[in-house]
């Protein structure tokens, strides 16, 4: 029961947030859809990268890198790229809902869950791994994001020139990028400019949730209920079910069993729905990719750590 309740903590806000975003946008005169369109924008361009710089900055990657877990965490996360990209477009035929099933397998909200959850169950001192992972696999989602949306798109981009120039300008990467070299040389920023960060980065989750909630059609779920399902069912079930395993006999427990488990098994990133709508893919799917494998969380994550406990490999 504890284990559900610690899920449903982390996962419910989330869903409020959404109904409250649905409410304002299509029962209220408060906000319509141009607004949720500039505020989209401004999610993508200022507040997420402000998050995904702060949490790879507060990190000490150079001290506190897990090298074996963390690659296999890379390399894994690679290889099930490059199958993506190899087996999706022979089995999804529209185009522009491609690269939102790619990443909508491999990219996982480990900025939200990775280390909140571990902290929940282990406290703030047993956060050291997953802080760093998220550090790692945080830029290669972002990355690998770019990549399939460009290539897998509605835009179907082939110029690898344009492909390179997007990456290059991408705002989560860049905020990326700049938390892994602050965090490596160790270069602290002044407290003022570090409380001004963590206000904006604090904005990102609750903004981006009420945008996903404002722009969510339910006249549009039907279509896409088969692809949907059997996205989440790869990704919340069988992702899980042939890593944990490895990451058990590597011989790790505890909380970074946990943190390497939480990388296959969280819900697909929001931040994936404003990527889609900015690459000009299916956002509508991308979006009912997020809310639907949110909900799917609370029943697996539940069901993975009941059992990882039961069988003492978390404590």
């Amino acid at each position: 029961m504890e284990n559900l309740i610690l899920s449903f903590n982390v996962i419910a806000p989330l869903f409020f947030l959404m109904v409250i975003g649905y409410v304002l946008v299509h029962h209220t005169k408060l906000a319509d859809k141009e607004l949720c369109g500039k505020a989209n924008t401004l999610v993508f361009k200022v507040f997420l990268p402000c998050m995904l710089f702060k949490n790879i900055y507060q990190s000490n990657i150079r001290t506190q890198m897990n090298t074996e877990l963390c690659l296999f965490a890379a390399g894994s996360l690679l290889v099930l790229f490059v199958m993506l990209c190899l087996i999706v477009p022979k089995v999804v035929k529209q185009e522009n809902q491609q690269g939102v099933v790619i990443q909508g397998i491999f990219r996982s909200n480990y900025v939200i869950f990775g280390v909140a959850v571990v902290e929940k169950m282990y406290g703030s001192e047993n956060t050291v791994t997953a802080a760093v992972l998220s550090a790692i696999l945080v830029p290669m989602y972002n990355f690998l994001a770019v990549i399939a949306l460009s290539v897998f798109g509605g835009k179907r981009e082939r110029d690898w020139k344009k492909i390179l120039g997007n990456i290059v300008r991408n705002p989560l990467i860049i905020a990326s990028v700049l938390g892994i070299l602050f965090s490596y040389t160790g270069i602290h920023l002044p407290q003022a400019v570090e409380t001004t960060l963590g206000d904006l980065a604090k904005l990102a989750t609750p903004i981006a949730f009420l945008i996903l909630g404002g722009d969510f059609d339910f006249s549009k779920v039907r279509g896409n209920l088969r692809i949907a399902w059997g996205v989440i069912f790869v990704k919340m079930i069988v992702l899980p079910l042939l890593a944990i395993p490895i990451v058990i006999g590597m011989g790790y427990r505890d909380a970074d069993l946990l943190s390497a488990l939480l990388a296959y098994q969280t819900p697909v990133a929001v931040s994936s729905y404003i990527m889609a709508q900015q690459a000009g893919a299916d956002e509508q799917l991308a979006g009912q990719l997020v809310v639907f494998s949110s909900a799917v969380s609370i029943v697996t994550l539940f069901v993975t750590i009941f059992i990882l406990r039961q069988t003492g490999y978390l404590g």
